[in-house]
C-alpha cells in the first residue's frame, strides 16, 4: 500500500464515485484542508479522507473506505495526531441509512451528537458526530495530557503544509 498526503485526480474520482461528494473546486492543497489518499500496489485508490479546517477549533471529517485494510492503526494515529494538533474537535456528518458508516465513526471513538434534518446535501438527513482528543481510540492512556505530536510510520510525513 502506498500513502500520499495530497489530493490528486484520483482521490477526486474516488471521492465522487464513493461519496457523490465533488471536492474539484476546493482548494484541498491549501492550508484549510488534510488529505490523504491510500493506494493498493496496483495504484487504485482504496481510501480517501478530506479534512476541512472550518474554524480555528473544529475540522470536518469525511472519508471514503474500500478496503478496510488501507487503514492501519499507525496510519489513524498519525491522521488523529495531525488534526489534533489543529483543532481541538473533529465533525463528521453520516446518512442515518448508512450503518457501516456509523459503526466507522463509534469504532475511531466519534460520539453521536445530533440530528441535521437535509443536512448532506440539502435533500438527505445527516447524523452529527463529534470526536475531542479524550474520545480518540488511537491516543493510549492519558490522552487529554499528552504531547499529541504523531509518531509517523517510515516515509510518511505528519506535518500539514
Amino acid at each position: 500500500m502506498n500513502v500520499s498526503f495530497r489530493a490528486d485526480q484520483d482521490f477526486l474520482d474516488f471521492m465522487l464515485d464513493e461519496l457523490e461528494l465533488d471536492l474539484s473546486r476546493q482548494l484541498l492543497d491549501g492550508p484549510a484542508w488534510f488529505t490523504v489518499t491510500v493506494r493498493n500496489d496496483h495504484g487504485a485508490v482504496i481510501a480517501a479522507l478530506a479534512c476541512e479546517f472550518w474554524s480555528v477549533f473544529d475540522c470536518k471529517f469525511t472519508a471514503a473506505i474500500a478496503d478496510e485494510r488501507a487503514i492501519t492503526p499507525k496510519l489513524l494515529h498519525v491522521i488523529f495526531g495531525t488534526l489534533f494538533s489543529k483543532a481541538v474537535r473533529i465533525t463528521a456528518e453520516v446518512d442515518p441509512e448508512n450503518q457501516l458508516s456509523v459503526d466507522r465513526l463509534e469504532r475511531l471513538g466519534f460520539v453521536y451528537e445530533g440530528y441535521k434534518r437535509k443536512g448532506l446535501d440539502g435533500f438527505r438527513d445527516a447524523m452529527i458526530y463529534g470526536m475531542l482528543v479524550e474520545d480518540c481510540n488511537f491516543f493510549p492512556g492519558d490522552r487529554a495530557s499528552q504531547d499529541l505530536e504523531p509518531e509517523a510510520p517510515d516515509g510518511i510525513p505528519t506535518e500539514v503544509a
